[in-house]
């Protein structure tokens, strides 16, 4: 199989983090020739080679599930990734990232409940920490927490250092692309669900058709918090 200068990089980067070129080659046979590919999909290999079967070291099955998690988490944060980065150094610290979210996932959620619908506009601060923190607690297409959704910033700040790969995604994963829409969708569908017989109701319907959570979230902030609601505060 003659490969083309992607394939040749793609089958090289393989070779750094434990596979074969036979093995290496088997994935690039498999259309899995890039990154971007290898982020999209994973394909248990079974052809036969030659009656003898193909043979992929354990620890390299390992580093093939760091790299994807890796290229995955650039992805979702609006990085570069490029074949070049590949080697097994990076395998092994995204292996043990890979791990320890593994490890967190399993940690009990349903001590966080879901919030009480909302009914009274003096309950706003309150409702709002409670819904934010549910929200945390909840994690959406790629494994994001779903409070990235209503986060301050449309784009994250520069220079912030972040004590945990949960708070990065939260303030960096990109607000557009299939995972985004998704996840938009389902915070809708749980504002809706607080906020249908209440007085906020009337400020988020206008996206009920879109389902757009971040959209719906604004205005309640807009309405709530902003320069209106303000001055009525001081007025009354």
């Amino acid at each position: 199989m003659v490969l083309n200068p992607q394939g040749e990089l793609f089958q090289e980067a393989l070779t750094r983090i434990g596979f074969s070129h036979l093995s290496a080659q088997e994935f690039i046979e498999n259309g899995i020739d890039n990154l971007a590919r290898l982020r999209r999909l994973i394909k248990q290999i079974h052809r036969d080679n030659q009656g003898q079967g193909l043979f992929i070291p354990f620890l390299a099955q390992q580093h093939i599930k760091a790299i994807r998690f890796w290229t995955t988490k650039m992805y979702i944060m609006g990085r570069t990734y490029h074949l070049d980065d590949v080697n097994q150094q990076l395998a092994e610290v995204w292996l043990g990232i890979m791990n320890a979210k593994e490890e967190a996932s399993k940690a009990p959620t349903d001590l966080i409940k879901t919030p009480e619908p909302f009914k009274k506009d003096t309950k706003w601060r309150p409702w709002k920490e409670s819904f934010t923190t549910y929200l945390h607690s909840k994690h959406g297409q790629a494994g994001i927490p779903l409070t990235y959704i209503i986060h301050e910033y449309d784009a994250p700040l520069p220079n912030v250092p972040y004590p945990t790969i949960h708070n990065e995604m939260v303030d960096c994963a990109i607000l557009q692309g299939p995972e985004y829409n998704i996840n938009n969708g389902i915070v809708f569908d749980l504002l809706q669900s607080l906020t249908l017989q209440g007085p906020a109701w009337a400020w988020i319907s206008a996206y009920e058709q879109v389902r757009d959570g971040r959209s719906a979230w604004k205005a309640l902030i807009s309405f709530y918090e902003g320069d209106s609601m303000k001055t009525r505060t001081k007025q009354e």
